[in-house]
């Protein structure tokens, strides 16, 4: 099950949305819209043990660094012109209940990375990206930790502070003639990273989980218009 939140309303009651709408994929009832996935097809939602309720869960992934993404080409407000839709920020939660060795340090931090695949999703080659990398992951056992990272989609700068660009030839830097304008407006995956994609670690088996993939937009855009006329088909 997923959830629109009305976050406020005008006092006056006024029909129409107010500041801002969140979209919360929270994989109760089994739904999951964005299609979320660590391993495709291999993933377990939960019924209980989320922040709170359901949660995504791979018991078993064998990587250096786990990543939750969303499907290409699904019509949820995770993708599209975020520039356009007045995106402000994305939210998730994530656990790791095991991993074989012990991880730390900054490279082992959750990174939100905005992918523009050019309508080639299984080619990486043409992809262009940003991310920002946020705080270090929960340790190993912790239970749940809540990131919110503001995407500042009406920026017209090259890169945005915090944020970094790339693709397949340089994970730090935008290949030439790409600039963040070209990601954001054009954004049709979304991934959460375990580790910094400039980084790599020792292949070990990983057991992780994420909850409440969300995001904050504004409320003039047609997507926000869109998504509000049809809140109810998702209660």
């Amino acid at each position: 099950m997923h959830r629109l939140l009305l976050l406020s309303l005008t006092a006056a009651m006024i029909p129409a949305i107010a500041s801002a709408v969140t979209f919360t994929d929270d994989f109760e009832g089994g739904a999951n819209d964005a299609g979320w996935a660590f391993i495709e097809g291999g993933d377990i939602i939960e019924a209980a043990g989320g922040n709170s309720g359901a949660w995504l869960h791979q018991p078993v992934y064998d990587t250096f660094g786990p990543s939750v993404m969303s499907a290409w080409g699904n019509v949820t407000p995770f993708v599209g012109d975020y520039r356009a839709m007045g995106v402000t920020s994305i939210e998730f939660d994530l656990q790791i209940l095991h991993t074989d060795f012990p991880i730390g340090g900054d490279a082992f931090s959750a990174t939100l990375l905005l992918r523009n695949t050019h309508g080639t999703p299984n080619d990486f080659d043409d992809d262009d990206y940003a991310y920002f990398v946020a705080a270090q992951l929960p340790p190993v056992g912790s239970g749940w930790q809540h990131y919110q990272i503001t995407v500042p989609s009406q920026s017209n700068d090259p890169v945005p502070a915090g944020w970094k660009g790339g693709w397949s030839g340089d994970c730090e830097t935008f290949r030439p003639g790409v600039s963040w304008s070209d990601v954001v407006t054009n954004v049709d995956r979304v991934e959460v990273l375990f580790l910094d994609p400039c980084f790599f670690a020792i292949f070990q088996q990983w057991n992780v989980g994420a909850d409440n993939m969300s995001i904050t937009y504004g409320p003039t855009s047609v997507e926000a218009k869109s998504w509000g006329s049809i809140k109810d088909l998702y209660r």
